[in-house]
């Protein structure tokens, strides 16, 4: 019995490990800087950007960056895994981060955007969002 009870408590103690070395890390104080420099640069008021302490910026799940004239979006945009609803409508945007399909969204506006281009696995990520806007000039079906 006891060698049963070593055994099982060893592979658990594996799984844990397996579990924690997938685990994804995040330096917290590198991209969420990046973020906050981001928008100083871009005029994006600190009401509209989320704090930056790790309970709440992990937490995100609604951004809205409409209206900024934003010409680009940090890559470091993509690390905020729970995000679900994300308003980019009305900046001047001309392509989003190549990670960005790496989100899980529920919700992206796209619109007022003229001269955005989405890559191939973009445009695929697109097409499985539920609720997803854009111009016509945004073309899915390539």
């Amino acid at each position: 019995m006891a060698i049963i009870i070593t055994t099982l408590v060893c592979v658990l103690a594996l799984v844990l490990i397996i579990f924690v070395s997938r685990y994804r890390y995040y330096d917290l104080d590198s991209w969420s800087g990046v973020l906050s420099k981001w928008a100083d640069d871009n005029g994006v008021s600190r009401k509209r950007m989320p704090r930056y302490d790790e309970q709440s910026l992990l937490k995100i799940k609604e951004l809205d960056l409409s209206n900024l004239e934003l010409h680009s979006l940090p890559e470091e945009i993509c690390n905020l895994t729970n995000l679900k609803k994300l308003n980019l409508s009305n900046n001047n945007l001309k392509a989003l981060p190549k990670k960005i399909v790496d989100l899980k969204v529920e919700l992206l506006d796209l619109r007022g955007n003229g001269e955005l281009s989405l890559g191939a696995k973009q445009k695929a990520w697109a097409r499985e969002i539920k609720e997803f806007f854009a111009d016509s000039l945004v073309n899915l079906k390539d």
